[in-house]
């Protein structure tokens, strides 16, 4: 089942936090290269970095859509600025 951004919004918020650029994630989140194959590549990106967190991140937004993987930084940012 695909995830939808409230419920994941502040896991990816505490990640962004530690890492400002999206860490291992930075080309699908920052760039906005939202596409399956880029996803993928964070994925294993993650697993060589021994980013956990960012492995299991970047396995979510597998299972995201398109849209949802370019509104989630929008909404991390603006789920920060509320706390």
């Amino acid at each position: 089942m695909k995830p939808t951004i409230p419920e994941v919004v502040a896991r990816f918020a505490r990640y962004y936090e530690a890492h400002p650029a999206w860490g291992v994630m930075h080309i699908v989140l920052d760039d906005e290269n939202v596409e399956d194959g880029y996803v993928d590549h964070c994925i294993g990106f993650a697993n060589e970095e021994n980013d956990r967190e960012g492995f299991e991140l970047a396995t979510i937004l597998r299972t995201m859509s398109e849209t949802q993987r370019r509104k989630l930084p929008r909404a991390v940012k603006e789920w920060i600025a509320r706390q």
